[in-house]
């Protein structure tokens, strides 16, 4: 009857092994790389083995004198098999028959070094085996050492210096197999080896990989919930996207589904009413979150929500250029925060959309003081009176305090994070950052999954009439 102990550790080792298994297929590549590797080194060092051939002879042990018994028999059968057998591996014996074999092909330096001999249990006979690299080279090798020995043990028992003689019984034939080396055999050890050491290496990435680890099956990353997961996609329809234009691809299909589901789970986050100005940040560049916020707001346009996209970034600005907002027009949002133009003046409509943009404007010598000037603020109130939504785009956490003022402002953040290059250490800085200055994380939306899942499934088809599925495009690289 199992006990409580047992039943209680089986879910354990249970989710220790699902742990483990997960870890394989998320670094499938590696593990399989260092499989093929090893299978192969194994495969080549079998086939540069030099063959190995053995052939056995065995000689009969008999006494020269009659036995009044079968005990002394026995007796005098087992001391002298002993007796040959030592001698048989004698190094003057070994001498003799390598004179007689001399230099042919195949035949191994030191005779000695290729013979076995042992006695045959229950019996009167010596099984004389001996090894080399071809055929006809063990056989002449184990007849020689018969032969010679054969002839020792006649002249030891005329001298009277052995009571018995040793005969050939059967002399060795011709090998017809190697018995090294054994590919079947290498080869399947060979695969154990390899399946070992792709699990090694497999579960040795993972501790050394220094990246954020997220699966499909997480609903929460650092503490905080999933609120969206866009599909990997390509940098050319990013750009396409940032024109204005829409897309109809399978791909795009679903990376705008999952942005209107990021926008939908912002409205639960913020406990069943839709903030008003979220700031989207990252902990790092080249993460995605201008294209997430420029989707977003894409997003809300096609529910006729008046949305306004700031591009907040005062430090390295491109989403406008990319846009081509403000590429003609000086002012922007740097140029609002110093009193030197309005709202309206500033902001540029995007085609196709109920969503205006805001250009950054002139770059100021020190962005963290202009935003942390009182202005910020009141801008945000300007903006919320003549948008349902204000969206800002930020530089990322980790390169100076502009993202962590403008979230002080706004109602909320979402932190954007990269499926495949985000780092722990960043990421948990960057929370952690945001938390020191008490604001608002509505959740996280990992950015570049794998768009399998996304774009495999008969809702990511669409109607074949329908205009509007891909007017997010696929909106899943970065923008910078």
């Amino acid at each position: 009857m199992a006990t409580a102990d047992s039943l209680s550790a089986a879910p354990g080792r249970r989710a220790a092994a699902d742990d483990i298994v997960g870890v394989v297929w998320r670094r499938r590549w590696i593990a399989l790389s260092t499989f093929v590797a090893v299978l192969a080194s194994v495969a080549a060092l079998t086939a540069s083995l030099t063959p190995a051939y053995e052939a056995t002879g065995y000689m009969l042990v008999t006494p020269d004198r009659p036995v009044s018994s079968d005990f002394e028999q026995t007796q005098i059968s087992s001391a002298l098999l002993t007796t040959f057998e030592q001698l048989l591996q004698t190094q003057n014996l070994a001498d003799e028959v390598k004179r007689r074999v001399g230099n042919r092909p195949g035949m191994p330096p030191e005779p000695a070094n290729a013979l076995t001999v042992e006695a045959v249990t229950d019996s009167q006979l010596l099984r004389v085996t001996t090894e080399a690299e071809t055929p006809e080279a063990a056989q002449l090798l184990a007849n020689t050492y018969t032969q010679v020995f054969q002839e020792r043990t006649r002249q030891l028992a005329s001298a009277g210096a052995s009571t018995g003689k040793a005969s050939v019984a059967e002399p060795a034939t011709l090998p017809t197999n190697p018995v090294r080396p054994r590919p079947r055999l290498y080869l399947a050890a060979g695969a154990l080896l390899a399946a070992l050491a792709a699990l090694g290496a497999a579960l040795a990435a993972h501790r050394l990989d220094r990246r954020l680890e997220i699966t499909d099956s997480m609903t929460e990353v650092l503490g905080l919930p999933i609120i969206g997961r866009i599909p990997q996609g390509s940098g050319a329809d990013v750009e396409r996207l940032l024109q204005g234009e829409r897309l109809q691809s399978r791909d795009a299909r679903a990376a705008a589904e999952g942005f209107r589901l990021v926008l939908a789970n912002l409205t639960f986050a913020n406990v069943g009413r839709r903030p008003r100005s979220v700031a989207i940040v990252s902990s790092d560049e080249q993460e995605g979150k201008s294209t997430v916020a420029l989707s977003v707001g894409r997003a809300a346009g096609e529910l006729d929500l008046p949305t306004l996209l700031v591009e907040a970034d005062l430090r390295r600005p491109s989403l406008a250029n990319k846009s081509g907002a403000g590429a003609s027009s000086p002012r922007g949002f740097s140029s609002l925060l110093v009193h030197g133009a309005t709202m309206g003046e500033a902001v540029w409509a995007v085609p196709d959309s109920s969503m205006d943009l805001l250009p950054a404007g002139p770059l100021p010598p020190n962005p963290a003081a202009l935003l942390g000037s009182e202005a910020l603020r009141d801008f945000d109130r300007a903006a919320r009176e003549r948008y349902e939504l204000v969206l800002y785009d930020t530089p990322p956490l980790s390169v100076a305090a502009d993202a962590s003022l403008i979230a002080s402002v706004a109602e909320g953040v979402v932190l954007v994070v990269d499926a495949r290059r985000t780092q722990r250490r960043l990421a948990e800085q960057a929370v952690d950052q945001l938390r020191r200055s008490h604001t608002t994380i509505f959740g996280v939306v990992v950015n570049r999954v794998d768009p399998g899942p996304f774009t495999s499934g008969y809702y990511a088809e669409g109607p074949p009439d329908e205009q509007d599925g891909g007017r997010l495009g696929r909106a899943v690289e970065s923008s910078r």
